[in-house]
């Protein structure tokens, strides 16, 4: 009866999150796109979508790693937990922006797997994926633009700080009321690799931070006829990361819809190049939200009908 209850509430977040997808996809404003739409640019676009599909697919496997065992002490198949994560990965489209987690706890729960790892899983995701996004953000900057964007907008900056330090404490919040102290989740971690885990997980998600920047790189050059003047590529795909980084950190921008783009945008205000980053921001988050519901169907299709006895009925 628990488990019918918990399969019945995944399928209304499932429809929800669907619903949201296809609102957002609507709202977009797409009439400013102008493309030759050439067999190069084309093949760019599909090579684009390509990569954004593979790293949701690699964050579901990243994510298998660090979820821990049943209570049987059994692993959930890999492939099942990646499905999992896709199908829980679309709830971020819900206002909030932390369905997601809400889905990955209920759907991840019906495998045996206890909230506490799922929920030391994702905080593992959320720290790697900040402080990945806070270092390739310095590396790849294109400081003499932030420079004149800060210049006109710099009060953005403690807004975003201060968001920041909510985002800790919400989190700090939850882990007191559900009981988990820093201790036990420091010996979870210590259980499954400790410090090296975290190394290992901090390259692994900078690498998927720098793919999602290579499909905006990917992108840029299809938008840009060849010998045309465009940004300058390694300082837009520091500004990319940097405006990911914000939106993933605003709790209530569902999948940072509005607010990446916003950011992007504004790191550009003061160049030549305003228009075409603005219609670059809309493409990338167009790519990325048909991604993500490409990469469930994908491993949905894996997956097939047979999935394992603790979780009969996922669909």
């Amino acid at each position: 009866m628990k488990n019918k209850a918990l399969q019945v509430l995944g399928l209304v977040l499932m429809i929800a999150s669907a619903g949201f997808i296809c609102y957002r996809l609507f709202k977009l404003d797409l009439s400013s796109l102008e493309f030759e739409f050439t067999t190069s640019s084309v093949s760019l676009m599909i090579a684009a979508l390509l990569l954004e599909t593979f790293t949701v697919l690699f964050l579901g496997l990243l994510f298998s790693r660090n979820v821990g065992k049943g209570r049987d002490g059994s692993k959930v198949p890999v492939k099942e937990a990646v499905l999992v994560y896709c199908r829980a990965n679309l709830g971020k489209y819900i206002p909030g922006n932390v369905f997601q987690y809400v889905e990955r706890n209920l759907f991840f729960s019906t495998y045996g797997i206890s909230h506490t790892d799922t929920v030391i899983a994702s905080l593992l995701e959320v720290m790697c994926l900040i402080v990945s996004a806070c270092v390739l953000s310095l590396a790849f900057g294109n400081y003499e633009v932030i420079g004149e964007a800060i210049k006109e907008y710099g009060y953005i900056i403690p807004v975003l700080c201060v968001l920041a330090v909510l985002v800790v404490i919400v989190g700090v919040i939850v882990l007191r009321k559900k009981k988990k102290s820093l201790g036990s989740i420091l010996k979870r971690i210590k259980e499954r690799g400790g410090f090296g885990l975290i190394a290992l997980d901090l390259v692994c998600y900078a690498g998927v931070l720098l793919a999602m920047g290579t499909v905006t790189l990917i992108v840029c050059s299809a938008m840009i006829p060849a010998g045309a003047d465009g940004p300058e590529l390694t300082g837009l795909l520091g500004a990319y990361i940097a405006a990911w980084l914000c939106g993933f950190i605003i709790i209530g921008a569902p999948g940072g819809i509005g607010v990446r783009e916003a950011v992007f945008s504004l790191i550009y205000i003061n160049t030549p190049y305003l228009d075409t980053v603005l219609t670059l921001s809309v493409v990338v988050r167009v790519i990325s939200i048909i991604a993500d519901v490409l990469a469930f169907v994908i491993i949905r299709l894996i997956c097939g009908r047979k999935l394992s006895q603790s979780d009969p009925k996922v669909s």
